[in-house]
């Protein structure tokens, strides 16, 4: 295993914490918290992670920077002609977020007073965080149970965040609110961005986007693309049920449904486990349509697949990373693979 692996792999034992990562955003929790719901949007996203009791956590947040492609021949010409023009756009001002604030907390006192309980909030002044990439407000609220939380705009990355621990009665929300922040990023971390629920914790090129996903208690499949390229990555919990008396390249054949007859499999080691490599050419139009929908006019149609699977006796599961990449990022399947935990 990688020193960087080992190293995040040890922490996590030591520190028992849930580490979750979706998206660029990374924080910490205590144990045994696990994503209970979570959204796609373009330029944004929302998460809910619930605790083993009454409290839980959401997180909200927006690029502020974040342009829509053009799909009209006139919106075309007109960001040709911004280009043309070789000149920059002016820097965005910070958004609002008192004003943000304000809105929100107005929403949840209304929900408060639906189920017929009072409402009461605090906000803190403003502040200057995160060696000044951070302007962020503090709140408080209690009604319908309480909350503590904070929204932020992050000049770095250009997000909007909010983010706030929900509870009932006597529970210890600033103990948790205070480690959630304290270890809270907001954007990739050295190009890349952290993909960490339930017991799978991986890391992907920021470029890539998430485009599929299954989240079962079994299997957990997140699957992203990049200018027609693809990383996919899986788990299967129980690897002695699952993968029963098949060897493991049977398995990976089948399971990761590597059946042309072009991909070559070899036995090797990996994260100090027995695995299996697989490696191919891909051949035909398939990859330049995906190529075109995705990037016109940067094509990069994959032409080289790559993958590997291995099964971790120390935590029963089995671990799969597959590329379709271009020569100039040949290297993906090992980058991306080293970065994922297994134990």
């Amino acid at each position: 295993m990688p020193t960087f692996a080992k190293e995040r792999s040890s922490q996590k034992s030591l520190n028992r914490r849930t580490l979750i990562g979706w998206g660029g955003i990374r924080f910490y929790l205590p144990v045994d918290w696990n994503m209970t719901g979570f959204s796609m949007e373009r330029g944004g996203g929302y998460l809910k992670i619930d605790s083993p009791g009454s409290m839980f956590v959401q997180v909200k947040w927006f690029n502020t920077r974040e342009r829509r492609r053009p799909f009209t021949i006139l919106e075309m010409v007109r960001t040709l002609t911004e280009i043309m023009k070789l000149s920059r756009p002016p820097e965005p001002s910070a958004p609002d977020l008192r004003a943000m604030l304000d809105t929100f907390l107005k929403d949840t006192g209304k929900q408060a007073r639906k189920a017929k309980n009072s409402f009461d909030s605090k906000v803190k002044a403003e502040t200057i965080e995160h060696r000044g990439e951070r302007t962020a407000h503090h709140f408080t609220w209690s009604g319908a149970g309480s909350g503590q939380g904070k929204i932020w705009y992050c000049a770095e990355c250009r997000r909007v965040v909010i983010a706030q621990v929900v509870g009932r009665g006597r529970d210890n929300l600033a103990d948790v609110a205070a480690s959630m922040f304290g270890s809270f990023t907001d954007h990739a971390d050295g190009g890349w961005n952290t993909w960490a629920l339930y017991d799978l914790e991986s890391e992907v090129p920021e470029g890539f986007v998430l485009k599929s996903q299954k989240l079962m208690s079994g299997y957990l499949l997140l699957e992203f693309e990049r200018r027609g390229e693809r990383v996919r990555i899986e788990r299967w919990g129980l690897a002695n049920v699952t993968r029963k008396k098949f060897t493991l390249a049977e398995w990976f054949r089948h399971a990761c449904r590597v059946n042309n007859q072009r991909v070559k499999t070899i036995d090797t080691r990996f994260h100090e486990h027995d695995a299996v490599r697989a490696v191919g050419r891909i051949k035909g139009l398939v990859s330049w349509f995906r190529a075109m929908r995705d990037s016109l006019p940067a094509l990069r149609p994959a032409s080289q697949y790559n993958g590997v699977v291995w099964e971790c006796g120390e935590t029963n599961k089995i671990l799969a990373v597959q590329t379709w990449c271009n020569r100039r990022t040949e290297g993906l399947l090992e980058e991306v693979a080293a970065r994922c935990v297994c134990h």
